[in-house]
């Protein structure tokens, strides 16, 4: 966190008090032109310095970057650019890649209420629009209390969350217990799953990347309100289903309404009568199944509309176990379940006290545990599938009216202390995550332990001036840096060789010289301004300094091709000293 604590300090500094940006010899302040704003909508896109996709780069935009546009310019081929602002980065992008954000999409009233929720800024690009398109949601900011580092280090332990086997190689972790180095393949952790790479795990776990109409219903408030969730409103949903009209309890005679039962139910369990109806048509299907009609042969008029405990056996289906369970006795669920009014209601009552009722009432919060409910934090989740939450929400979509969404739907959007100020990208599902060495060495000199791919520390005692160092990548997609003639000093000297990915991902190996000859220690050389051209541009500027900083808070990963010339001080990694440095030589205040 101090890290990029730092680097928004710089970053602010430079640009506090109406401070310029210089850009094709005109100055603009930060604050200029607010009028029009939007989002990158592809992702990946350079930014460059003039309406003409020849010119040169000056940096980029990721998917969901939140920019200013400043103007229009149309190219010698007629093509409209935009002219944006994005942090220090001001250029040029074609238009079709920004999704512009309509004036009538906010107002002073609803600017008012987004800052008495405290919504971060990153957030209300997106609920502007969402406000724009459903006027009577409510937005509620839920501010978790947790460290977005924390977060991500406490969701990317192994097996807490999965991906198909299948899935992209970017997708896939490559940390110790989830992949074998050795084979080149992954660890099931169950079948058909693997442990998920940091990237995807920190995209569905970034709220902003959901804050539209696809994902949205992961944030819905699962907790009961009689004030937004209505009889009407659970009756649409049922409607065309088994469960549209009235039912026969098999054992009393009752004849009950399925609508005027989850009411009831929603009463009793204090969870939505929407998520209710919601759960068991995803559960039943729309025409039911044997356990909803009391129907599975042995276990005739028992219910089982949740599908509590249904998972098929050696001997058994899903369907039969579920039933069998609602043969059993607990009076606190009001098993067993002889009727369908018995099954809804203490479902719903252990639906309840299983997460909702623990604070878990959003579908976000049953996949990542980031509240206590008595449980603790990150351990009590629902399911490991990273993007579950995501899928159950666009069904969700699909199964409300729209009617159901015309009225006051509540949501609950979780916000993290010290969040990127950009969303979390997907990692792209060309590129690999494998950041790997596959070899490493020290020109007429052993190291200890031997190499190994998955161990990153290393030692080798010396009587020289310097050492070569060689290394090579695993992946034929990836980059090593850190390598070749290197001085030392005498005594103890701490070299650095890292493996970048094609995916961003990066590993350090470090290797620690005891020189016992050589050298005296002597002072490392100072950079010039020229070598602090990092975007490669022709110019050093701020913009460098932006990019660099940009890459040590983890907001934007620098190119292969620029990371060298970021590592000013050649020690085979770019971290806060080299954007310091950087600072400092391009004498920005």
């Amino acid at each position: 966190m101090i890290l990029k604590k730092t680097a928004a300090v710089i970053m602010a500094a430079a640009m506090m008090l109406g401070s310029t940006v210089l850009a094709e010899n005109n100055a603009i302040t930060a604050s200029a032109a607010q009028d029009r704003s939007g989002i990158c909508a592809v992702d990946y896109i350079d930014v460059r310095a003039d309406a003409d996709a020849n010119s040169y780069a000056k940096g980029w935009l990721d998917g969901g970057d939140y920019i200013t546009i400043l103007g229009e310019k149309y190219d010698s081929n007629g093509k409209l650019w935009y002219r944006v602002l994005y942090e220090l980065l001001d250029g040029y992008v074609p238009a079709e890649c920004i999704s512009e954000f309509t004036a009538q999409g906010s107002s002073s009233d609803y600017e008012s209420y987004l800052e008495s929720q405290g919504f971060p800024e990153s957030y209300r690009v997106y609920l502007r629009e969402m406000h724009r398109q459903h006027p009577n949601w409510i937005f509620e900011a839920q501010h978790v209390g947790i460290d977005w580092e924390r977060a991500v280090s406490e969701e990317t332990v192994i097996g807490r969350n999965l991906v198909h086997s299948y899935a992209p190689d970017s997708w896939k972790s490559m940390e110790k217990g989830a992949y074998d180095y050795s084979t080149g393949l992954w660890y099931q952790l169950d079948t058909g799953w693997v442990a998920a790479s940091e990237g995807i795990i920190k995209y569905y776990l970034d709220p902003r990347n959901f804050i539209n109409d696809d994902g949205i219903f992961m944030f819905e408030n699962l907790s009961y309100d009689r004030n937004v969730q209505t009889r009407s409103g659970v009756s649409a949903i049922l409607s065309g289903s088994f469960m549209g009209g009235d039912y026969v309890c098999p054992d009393t005679g009752e004849v009950r309404s399925y609508a005027d039962t989850f009411i009831e139910a929603a009463e009793t369990s204090g969870v939505s009568p929407y998520h209710l109806a919601l759960r068991c048509l995803n559960e039943q299907g729309r025409y039911g199944a044997p356990q909803s009609l009391g129907t599975v042969e042995g276990y005739e008029n028992y219910f089982n509309f949740f599908d509590v405990q249904a998972f098929a056996t050696a001997t058994m289906t899903a369907g039969t176990k579920a039933a069998e369970y609602a043969s059993t006795y607990d009076s606190s669920i009001l098993l067993p379940w002889t009727n369908q009014y018995k099954s809804i209601i203490g479902g719903s009552i252990f639906l309840g006290n299983g997460y909702i009722n623990r604070q878990q009432d959003t579908l976000y919060l049953q996949k990542f545990d980031m509240t206590d409910g008595g449980n603790g934090y990150f351990a009590h989740q629902y399911m490991t599938c990273v993007f579950g939450q995501a899928t159950e929400a666009r069904n969700m979509l699909n199964a409300y009216s729209s009617d159901v969404l015309a009225t006051a739907m509540e949501f609950k959007i979780p916000v993290y202390d010290n969040m990127p100020s950009g969303v979390c990208p997907m990692p792209g599902t060309e590129n690999d995550s494998n950041d790997y060495l596959g070899g490493l060495s020290i020109e007429g000199v052993g190291i200890s332990p031997a190499f190994s791919s998955g161990r990153q520390e290393y030692t080798a005692t010396v009587n020289a001036d310097s050492v070569k160092i060689s290394a090579w990548a695993e992946s034929d997609n990836s980059s090593v840096y850190g390598t070749g003639n290197v001085s030392l000093v005498n005594g103890k000297n701490v070299l650095k060789v890292t493996c970048i990915s094609a995916g961003g991902t990066s590993r350090v190996y470090t290797i620690t010289i005891q020189n016992n000859g050589g050298t005296k220690a002597v002072s490392p050389s100072v950079p010039k301004t020229a070598d602090c051209d990092i975007n490669g541009d022709g110019s050093a500027n701020v913009t460098d300094a932006s990019v660099v900083l940009a890459h040590v808070s983890g907001k934007k990963a620098l190119k292969k091709d620029c990371y060298q010339r970021a590592d000013i001080d050649g020690n085979g990694m770019v971290n806060i000293k080299d954007g310091m440095t950087l600072v400092k030589m391009l004498g920005i205040k």
